[in-house]
């Protein structure tokens, strides 16, 4: 998690999207208008059926947003669109993605990411989804977990109308999962950090919680 000049965007080939909520992809819509020009092939954007669905729909049509898959042209388009499937694996170099339907918005997915080395998940946005940790037992390379968090235990009713996790309900989901590995929280609501880390930290039973934070690099 990390500002990046438009040097360094302009280097991005790949984005995965997890959710068509405003928060998870405002930043495209200013990348792709961002690097416009800079690159002579489009970025490419993965994201399920439903979530392009949503997101050719309701934010690149020209209202809210131009159309970038047909700018400068429909031949020589600034983005073009790549449908997942969940479960079925993406290559890209030495890295392989699985996308994993999870509880949240229609059509949102994890991705799992394995390299030679190791493997981590960043789940999206998401509520209690036991399937995904069942097929994550699997996976031997996994370390870590980027994983929301929103609400503290008191809004434990609120999260679960909006499909989020409060510490509660993301621990009693996660009780299958190593205990070695970490979870990195994110999605932490303004003003709420500090009493969601602690009540993760008091009901953890020992597990590894530690929030992100803005500038946070891991490599894998």
């Amino acid at each position: 998690m990390t500002n990046l000049g438009v040097e360094e965007l302009v280097r991005i080939d790949h984005v995965f999207i997890t959710h068509s909520h405003l928060d998870h992809v405002a930043g495209l819509a200013l990348l792709v208008d961002s690097i416009q020009g800079k690159r002579t092939s489009p970025i490419t954007v993965h994201g399920t059926e439903k979530v392009i669905a949503s997101l050719k729909k309701h934010l690149f049509n020209w209202v809210l947003w131009p159309d970038f898959a047909a700018i400068p042209s429909n031949e020589q388009p600034s983005l073009r669109w790549q449908t997942v499937e969940p479960g079925k694996d993406i290559v890209i170099g030495s890295r392989r993605l699985t996308p994993h339907a999870v509880n949240h918005t229609v059509g949102s997915a994890a991705y799992l990411v394995n390299s030679a080395r190791a493997g981590f998940i960043f789940t999206g946005d998401m509520a209690s989804t036991p399937e995904l940790w069942t097929a994550l037992k699997a996976e031997k390379k996994l370390s870590k977990v980027i994983v929301d968090c929103s609400f503290t235990n008191a809004d434990m009713e609120l999260a679960a109308k909006s499909m989020h996790f409060c510490p509660r309900s993301l621990i009693d989901d996660i009780r299958g999962v190593d205990r070695s590995v970490e979870f990195l929280i994110y999605h932490l609501k303004p003003g709420q950090e500090d009493q969601i880390m602690r009540e993760l930290a008091d009901d953890g039973e020992g597990r590894p919680f530690r929030a992100l934070k803005c500038g946070d690099e891991f490599i894998f």
